[in-house]
This record gives C-alpha cells, structure tokens and sequence, in this order.
C-alpha cells in the first residue's frame, strides 16, 4: 500500500497537534538570547545552510547570506519572546536544535522562492526583436516598394516574372531563369 503525500501531511499535522498539547501542559518560559549566545553559534549555522544548499548552484554568497537571515530570525524570535526551549534539554543543546530547524525552513524557503532562479550569461546575447520603423524610414521603405513594382512593369512580362519570382518569393535565380 502506498503512502500518499496527503497522508504524510496528515500525519505531520498529528504530530505537531500532539506535541502542542503536550507543550500545553509543560512550562516552557520564554528565553531572550544574548547576541553573544548567537554570535558562537555562527560557525554551525553557517555549516548547517551550506550542508542543506549542497547540491544546488548555491554561491558562498549564497550561504552566507542566509547564515545571516537564520541568525537574524533568531534574534528577532528572541526579541519577540518566540524562543522558548526546553527545560528538560541542556541550554545549548536546545539552541543547536532550534537552529538547525531556523535553517532548514530558511532554506527551504530560499530554494523555493523565485528570486532564486537565475539568469546564465552567455557570450552573445539573444537576438532580439527590431524596433518599430521611425516614420521617415516606413515613408522611405514605402517609395521604394513603389518604385521597384514601377519598374517591374516597365519591363517585359517573361523578365518581370523571373525578377519577382527570385526577389518576392525567394526562388533561386536557376530556378526562377527556367
């Protein structure tokens, strides 16, 4: 029997509704992080969003920016009373899981948002379209349209056939001469 993605997400929400009502009953107060608690763990953020980039076209641009987002939410999150770890967990053990999980969704995120498409340069650039004729080139384009079907008609009727079969409808001058 497979698993659908419905059912995956089904159980996610369970899950997390249990573990809200477990949190519920516990006392979870919340924990303002100083910025030199943040500060040391730089060096595990910054390893965590490049392990969670690895395999993509990431920069080390890339990675550190978001280190910095991660650490950023993190501030923000304490600043809002938003941090609220664990009792029963060691004080840096809960702030690397808290992390890690920043991170991750942070990533996530990153990975999915458009702004991370990128553009490829190449050595030329693309052809693009012709702008639109000024009005003196589409009068200019126009007298001599008119002048050349002039002198099409002015010229005998087999050579006036051949010259409009070669230059209107692209037929070779061999073809067109036969």
């Amino acid at each position: 029997m497979a698993i659908s993605g419905f059912d995956v997400a089904l159980c996610h929400l369970v899950l997390f509704a249990l573990a809200a009502i477990y949190r519920a009953g516990r006392d979870f107060a919340a924990k303002r992080l100083a910025s030199a608690e943040l500060a040391a763990q730089v060096g595990l953020v910054r390893a965590l969003v490049a392990r969670y980039l690895r395999g993509t076209r990431a920069t080390h641009e890339d990675v550190k920016d978001l280190a910095q987002d991660v650490l950023l939410a993190a501030w923000e999150a304490s600043e809002e009373d938003r941090y609220r770890p664990d009792p029963d967990v060691q004080p840096a053990e809960a702030l690397r899981v808290w992390l890690r999980a920043l991170a991750y969704h942070r990533v996530r995120h990153h990975l999915e948002s458009a702004r991370v498409q990128r553009e490829e340069i190449v050595a030329a650039p693309p052809h693009t379209a012709h702008e639109a004729p000024t009005p003196d080139q589409t009068i200019e384009r126009e007298e001599m349209r008119r002048a050349f079907l002039e002198a099409l008609h002015q010229l005998p009727e087999h050579e006036g056939a051949v010259i409009a079969a070669h230059d209107m409808f692209e037929m070779p001058m061999e073809e067109a001469a036969e």
